[in-house]
Parts: structure tokens; C-alpha cells; sequence
């Protein structure tokens, strides 16, 4: 019994499951919580596997390398716990496995379809492939979902937070929609920057085209170039300039002439801290400069920025207190 939904999910997460099948193992994974967990631990697998066997003419042998990651991931256990990356610093050490909280929602829609989500919390980030071959990171706080369908009849994704794009080409283009604005690919490298508690949201293409609209407006946008969207007025600003905008994937991030409210709520995600400011004037403060995040050196960047006295802080715990330096 076990094996045949194993190979029901494979199906589903290849993007191959049959509608009759879909429903029979929405009923399974809600029987009870050992076939939710069940469920998730295999997508988990699924998601941080280096790739996904996707080739329909070699479905068979697919489904016996998942299993064999499978396989590999329980003799294992916790031996692989931690990701690292070629090229960074050995202390830049993304907790991948251990920090990156991966949910796998089944959620009744309109059409009665399933919806996969995938979440990074604070101090994380995550890497993952969609069914179609693009690759997507996630910063912190961010979610992206999309339905079964995905990759069969459309390439459709919902986005809150930030995400990198590396977009595949394929048969269906490749769409991104936030809570304000639509963005239609066919090929291409791109970043969204769109968190909820932030009242500006920013485009910034690298490779290829994309066509963004929003507000009864729409943009075609070149290599290079930088949409930001406030979201209070409406209003569009283009600026012929890219730079910098995902290099957060490498853990590095770039300030120019950016008010310290706004540094605040990047370093409260990348740090699971909360940031508490002693006047309004503070949060005004504007700063230039490129950092490296690291595990643990959110006490260095605050004071390397604290040397122009500006401001000074302290640190009680989880807790960021900013006041005056004067």
C-alpha cells in the first residue's frame, strides 16, 4: 500500500499524475497525519534532490533513482544537515535542511486543484527546481505555490517575498503573480523583491525579456534594467540598472542611499530579529555599503554602519534597539 502512493506522489510531483489518481491520493495524504508527514518528507527529498527527473520516456528509470534517493536520505539520517555552497567563505554556511521550513498544502480551489507551496522562513534560504526545469531561490520570508498543472497546461506561480529566476523555455509562458502586478516570461533571469510589509515592490531583469502590468499598465522590460512599483501611489519608476539585485543568493547585499527602516526589515529576516527604533528621525537615516550575511555577524554590520555615528544600538537577545548617537 505504501509503494503504491509513493509512486502516486512521484507522479504528482513530476507533474504526471492522472485526475482520478490526484484525488485518490488528496484522500490518502488527509486519512491521517502518518500520511501527511509521509507525504512531505518525500517532497522535502524531492525539492533538495540536485534534480528532478522530469524525461517521460525514461518515467520507469526516474522513478527508481527517486526512490534511491530515498533510500539514501533515511540511511543518512541528519549526516547531511548542512549545504554548503562552492565559492563562498567557508563560515557562509546556509542551514538549508535544517533552517528551510518546506510546506506542502492541499488546498480546495476553484477548479479543485492541488496547490503546492513552498515557504522560506527568516534566517534561510532555499533552492529549489519547478517541474518545467527553471530554478527558483527563495530569501527569507518568502513563499511561492503553484498548482499540479503546473509545467502540463500552464507555467502560473503566486510570489510573496523575494525570488531569483533562472525561467526554462518552454511550450507555455512563464508567469509570476504578486498581490499587484503580473509578470509573463518566456526565457529569461530575473528577481522580484515583493514583501508584504513593505509598500514598494521591485523588478529587476538580468537576461532576456519580460512584460510586467499593472494599474492598467504594462512594460516590456530590457537586460539591465529596474521597475519599482510603490505601491501606495501607483507609481512606476524605471532605472537603467541592475546591478546587485541577486546577489543576495550569494549572501551578499548592496545598500545605495537606503533608509534604515528599510535595512531594518532585510537584517529582521535574514537574523529572525525585531528592530526598535527610538524616533522616527532614525529610520530616515540613509546608508551606502555592500555586506556579507553570515550565520552570525549581525552585531558586525550594525557596527560598521554605527561608526558614522549616526546612531548607536544594543542588543538584548532577538531584540534590536536603535537610538540616537548624538
Amino acid at each position: 500500500m505504501k509503494e503504491e502512493f509513493e509512486k502516486l506522489i512521484y507522479d504528482f510531483l513530476s507533474g504526471n499524475i492522472a485526475k482520478k489518481d490526484l484525488h485518490k491520493l488528496n484522500d490518502w495524504v488527509h486519512a491521517s497525519t502518518e500520511n501527511k508527514k509521509h507525504f512531505e518528507k518525500l517532497k522535502h527529498i524531492w525539492l533538495l534532490s540536485s534534480g528532478h527527473d522530469t524525461n517521460h520516456f525514461y518515467a520507469e528509470g526516474a522513478y527508481a533513482r527517486f526512490l534511491e534517493r530515498i533510500r539514501k536520505k533515511e540511511v543518512t539520517k541528519r549526516k547531511d544537515r548542512l549545504v554548503r555552497y562552492a565559492g563562498y567563505a567557508a563560515a557562509i554556511i546556509l542551514l538549508l535542511v535544517t533552517t528551510t521550513l518546506i510546506t506542502n498544502v492541499f488546498k480546495d480551489t476553484p477548479e479543485n486543484l492541488l496547490i503546492s507551496e513552498v515557504y522560506a522562513p527568516r534566517k534561510s534560504k532555499l533552492k529549489m527546481k519547478l517541474p518545467d526545469g527553471s530554478v527558483v531561490w527563495l530569501n527569507a520570508d518568502s513563499k511561492l505555490s503553484y498548482s499540479e498543472k503546473f509545467g502540463r497546461n500552464n507555467r502560473n506561480i503566486q510570489l510573496t517575498g523575494e525570488g531569483y529566476f533562472e525561467v526554462q523555455h518552454g511550450e507555455y509562458p512563464f508567469i509570476v503573480q504578486t498581490d499587484s502586478t503580473q509578470i509573463r516570461v518566456l526565457g529569461t533571469k530575473f528577481n522580484i523583491k515583493n514583501y508584504s510589509d513593505e509598500d514598494y515592490m521591485k523588478i529587476s531583469l538580468l537576461e532576456g525579456s519580460i512584460a510586467l502590468s499593472g494599474a492598467n499598465k504594462e512594460y516590456i522590460m530590457k537586460p539591465n534594467q529596474t521597475i519599482s512599483f510603490n505601491k501606495v501611489n501607483q507609481i512606476y519608476t524605471l532605472a537603467e540598472n541592475a546591478d546587485y539585485a541577486e546577489q543576495w543568493i550569494n549572501n551578499k547585499v548592496f545598500w545605495d542611499e537606503i533608509p534604515l527602516l528599510t535595512i531594518s526589515k532585510e537584517l529582521e529576516r535574514q537574523f529572525d530579529v525585531a528592530f526598535s527604533f527610538e524616533s522616527e528621525g532614525l529610520e530616515s537615516l540613509v546608508f551606502h555599503g555592500s555586506f556579507i550575511i553570515e550565520t552570525n555577524n549581525l552585531e558586525e554590520i550594525l557596527g560598521i554602519m554605527a561608526e558614522t555615528n549616526k546612531f548607536k544600538y544594543s542588543i538584548k537577545k532577538n531584540k534590536v534597539y536603535i537610538f540616537n548617537g548624538k
